[in-house]
C-alpha cells in the first residue's frame, strides 16, 4: 500500500499556502487542502497528515484549532508533520509553534518547524498593517520570507530520505 500523504492548512495572505504547495513540490505524491475553503477529505484514507498555520496575535487561524481540536483523535494515529507560518524568531516563535497545536500531536508530530514568513502588503488589511509596524517595527513589514532550508528539512524529515 502506498504512503498517501495530506497536507491541510488554514491562513489568511497567501505564505501558508504558498508553504504548503512547496511542501508537496518536496514530497511528490500529496493532496493539498486549504481548511478555509475546502471539505476535509476522510482522514482515514491518508497514512501522513501534514497541518500547517499561520500566526495571528500570537495564535493559530481558528480554522486550524478547530480542526485539530475535532480531528485530535484521528489524527494522533497518523504520521504527522506540524509547520507555521510565523514572524517571531527563536524562544517566542518555538513557543508559539507549541501553542499552535494540541500538545497531544505536538509531541507525536515526526516533523515541527517554523518555516519563516512572508507579508503581501497588498494583502493585509490597514489594522493588520499597523499591528505588524506595532510588532515588527517601522519599515520591517516585509517579513523575512520562507526558509527553503527549514522546507527541505521538514520534507526529508517526513519522507525519511
Amino acid at each position: 500500500m502506498s504512503n498517501r500523504t495530506l497536507i491541510l492548512y488554514a491562513g489568511k495572505y497567501g505564505c501558508t499556502e504558498k508553504a504548503a504547495f512547496l511542501l508537496k513540490s518536496r514530497l511528490g505524491e500529496a493532496e493539498v487542502v486549504n481548511l478555509k475553503y475546502a471539505k476535509v477529505p476522510a482522514l482515514a484514507a491518508y497514512d501522513t497528515v501534514i497541518l500547517g498555520g499561520s500566526i495571528y496575535y500570537g495564535k493559530i487561524r481558528k480554522e486550524m484549532a478547530v480542526f485539530t481540536s475535532k480531528y485530535e483523535q484521528e489524527l494522533s494515529g497518523k504520521r504527522l508533520g506540524l509547520f507555521i507560518c510565523a514572524g517571531m524568531k527563536g524562544e517566542k516563535a518555538e513557543q508559539e509553534l507549541k501553542q499552535a497545536y494540541p500538545e497531544v500531536l505536538y509531541k507525536k508530530a515526526l516533523a515541527k518547524e517554523i518555516i519563516g514568513d512572508e507579508i503581501y502588503p497588498e494583502k493585509i488589511s490597514a489594522l493588520d498593517k499597523w499591528v505588524l509596524r506595532m510588532v515588527k517595527g517601522k519599515g520591517n513589514e516585509a517579513g523575512a520570507g520562507l526558509s527553503m532550508d527549514k522546507l527541505d528539512g521538514f520534507a526529508r524529515t517526513m519522507t525519511g530520505k
